[in-house]
């Protein structure tokens, strides 16, 4: 029989599952409280990473947010304001923020993406374009902070994970990266992380999705829900009243007061991030994170996209020039480009959970309802492996992928 579902939010994770489970024969309706592809789908740094991935929740994280209080310019930015909202979730972060628990969560990210070239490979046969560009570049201004960098990754090589071969100098990098400055001294290349325009890639997934005749709705927010006997059995929205087999929720940044409709606490908070549009640059080809600045560049065919930060302002964060600034400032140590030229600032939030890592599955409330959020910064980079899991958890009841260490069910969930 046809498994009828309805997907509650219109970003990368929720779409690109639709298109996975039209293919695999069901019956799909996609249902946004706004615009599909909104939110930071469009707006993210166009990083499809195996390799650079890792929880926020990190030694030292937890002291730098509360440094942040006063300092506008950190890159991840807390406000006064935030806390009083952020309470549990700051506890949940702070036991996280262990190299333990650090680590355990980098093999978790890694076990996760292993089939996410594989995926990105069945979503560009359905429609999906997904041809990736050029090869990530790491630099740095001191060459020990790039030695212990590139140490602190290897042991991520018995996940799958596809190491750097080794560190390159200051003139080596800027043979790939001409726009590099002479400051930078050292760095790597990142074989098999690469980037791909994220408004294309997004909106090649809708014009698949509406060539195969999947519902989508727009502008449509969830008003009401019913549910009975640990079922959900319907949802009643702005545009009408929908009933399903499964339903899954997959809103990023809005998924706590989504939740809340259902009954669960879901514990994430929005955190901000900001871009800025730079004219491209020949010297600028690859794309480029710099991790002593916590900054990126990357190349599209229309700009180059500066991006960076994170910053947590409460459910509706307020746009903040001086982020902006910081990111353009910080970044003029490492590129020589068009700095006069900036245009297209751009803010929009991540779904953070406390521990870093998605929350993807079941929880234990609901037989017929799974969460899909918390995937942070790397949204784009677990999409394609994060859809392939779900669909089939969805259509075969299991997945090829074990989702343990991504249980909603390991935060309280219930009101």
């Amino acid at each position: 029989m046809t498994k009828s579902v309805v997907i509650v939010g219109g970003g990368l994770i929720g779409l690109a599952t639709a298109l996975l489970l039209n293919e695999r024969g069901a019956e799909v309706t996609v249902v946004d409280h706004a615009k599909l592809g909104g939110g930071a789908a469009r707006g993210n740094a166009g990083f499809m990473c195996t390799t650079l991935l890792e929880p926020l929740a990190a030694p030292g994280a937890f002291k730098s947010a509360l440094t942040s209080l006063n300092d506008p310019t950190r890159a991840l930015r807390m406000h006064a304001r935030a806390i009083p909202g952020m309470l549990g979730w700051g506890m949940h972060f702070a036991r996280s923020c262990t190299n333990e628990r650090y680590n355990a969560g980098r093999v978790s990210l890694a076990k996760l993406n292993q089939r996410g070239p594989e995926a990105l490979a069945l979503l560009g046969t359905l429609g999906a374009t997904v041809a990736l560009d050029g090869q990530l570049v790491v630099p740095f201004h001191d060459p020990a902070v790039a030695a212990d960098y590139l140490a602190r990754l290897t042991p991520m090589a018995d996940f799958g994970v596809t190491l750097p071969t080794g560190l390159l100098d200051g003139n080596e990098l800027r043979k790939i990266v001409p726009a590099l400055t002479d400051h930078i001294t050292s760095g790597y290349v990142v074989p098999n992380d690469r980037s791909i325009d994220p408004r294309v890639f997004v909106d090649s997934i809708i014009e698949a999705l509406r060539a195969r005749g999947v519902t989508l709705i727009e502008d449509a927010p969830v008003i009401s829900v019913g549910h009975a006997n640990r079922r959900v059995n319907s949802i009643t929205t702005a545009k009408g009243t929908l009933t399903f087999d499964e339903i899954m929720l997959s809103a990023g940044a809005g998924m706590r007061p989504l939740g809340r409709l259902f009954g669960l606490r879901v514990p994430i908070v929005p955190g901000q991030g900001y871009n800025v549009g730079l004219p491209v640059n020949a010297g600028l080809q690859n794309p480029v994170i710099f991790e002593e600045a916590h900054a990126v560049a990357t190349p599209f065919a229309d700009r180059i996209r500066l991006g960076g930060t994170m910053e947590f302002d409460g459910d509706h964060p307020r746009f903040d020039q001086r982020r902006v600034d910081a990111i353009l400032a910080s970044l003029r140590k490492y590129l020589n480009l068009e700095w006069d030229g900036s245009f297209d600032t751009w803010s929009g939030s991540r779904p953070m959970s406390a521990d870093g890592l998605p929350m993807m599955g079941r929880p234990r409330d609901f037989e017929n309802l799974i969460l899909a959020t918390g995937h942070g910064m790397f949204g784009l980079s677990l999409t394609p492996a994060s859809a392939l899991a779900l669909s089939e958890l969805i259509i075969d009841g299991t997945s090829s992928v074990n989702l343990g260490d991504f249980n909603p069910d390991r935060f309280r969930l219930r009101k």
